[in-house]
């Protein structure tokens, strides 16, 4: 009840229309600080999403955001990770405009919204972001920096495995779907999407835990057969297979040894997903016909 109540609130009290505002205040502001509080985009957006606080409505009116943000300051910035946009002027705690913080570019924020974007149907955005932050990769020596001014040069004031993090969970959690709901996999929603980075075939191992507990599975999109066919091994338990279905695909059947499974259609935006759930994991191999 608590828990509700904060929510119902916040959303209340912080949603502007489009975003959380990142400020809302209770003395007067400074006046020397020049900046709409209310509609000023902070780097707590992406992880509000990923921490369940707005409703799906109000998730995709975030991330519709970030896109809008990309394609108009495609000629002044390199990415749309901002940890808050527009900046502070004339600076934060003397941190100029574009620089950590305060107009900055980071990888925290690319991660977490990466992350909230394969989770809300908008997979092929998520799928954008993990390839940018690749090529970042490249660009460092396959080193990841977490903190750069606008124009692609590197800024200090964080480190860097924070935003290395945070783009390990956007890979895991989403493009390869290993969400685990328990500890040690003993609980575990699949939703593989590797079809969103146009990829028919993918194997992934997740380790993790002082037992060094491990989920394996393999994963195969049949297209001239219209089939994906997820085996999965590991110390998994039990938990939900969510398989995302190529666009346009209206009706799927799922199967394990041949038996029809109870399973269902979920849409999430524009993206399809046919859902098993509450069901035996391990050593199981899934069919999916669409």
């Amino acid at each position: 009840r608590e828990a509700e109540h904060f929510r119902t609130t916040t959303n209340a009290v912080c949603w502007n229309g489009k975003f959380y505002a990142h400020f809302i205040e209770d003395d007067p502001q400074p006046s020397y600080l020049v900046m709409d509080q209310r509609n000023t985009l902070s780097l707590s957006n992406p992880y509000d999403i990923n921490r369940g606080l707005p409703t799906e409505e109000m998730a995709e009116s975030i991330i519709n955001t970030y896109q809008k943000l990309k394609k108009e300051n495609a000629s002044n910035s390199f990415a749309e990770w901002y940890g808050i946009y527009p900046a502070v002027q004339p600076h934060f705690a003397d941190y100029k405009p574009g620089s950590y913080m305060n107009g900055g570019v980071n990888t925290i924020v690319a991660g977490e919204l990466a992350k909230a974007a394969f989770q809300h149907g908008y997979e092929g955005y998520g799928v954008d972001i993990l390839q940018r932050l690749m090529d970042l990769m490249k660009k460092y020596n396959s080193d990841l920096p977490v903190a750069y001014q606008p124009d692609g040069k590197v800024d200090e004031g964080i480190p860097d495995n924070w935003g290395q993090a945070a783009v390990y969970s956007a890979l895991i959690e989403g493009l390869a779907g290993v969400v685990d709901k328990g500890t040690q996999f003993s609980n575990v929603e699949l939703s593989p999407r590797w079809l969103a980075a146009g990829e028919n075939e993918a194997t992934v191992h997740v380790v993790y835990g002082p037992t060094q507990a491990a989920i394996h599975y393999s994963y195969t999109h049949l297209a001239a057969e219209q089939k994906i066919k997820l085996t999965i091994t590991g110390d998994v338990v039990k938990g939900s297979v969510r398989i995302l279905l190529p666009p346009g695909t209206n009706h799927a059947k799922m199967y394990l040894n041949d038996k029809l499974l109870p399973a269902f259609a979920e849409t999430i935006n524009k993206s399809t997903y046919i859902v098993t759930r509450d069901i035996e994991l391990k050593n199981k191999t899934f069919l999916v016909q669409y």
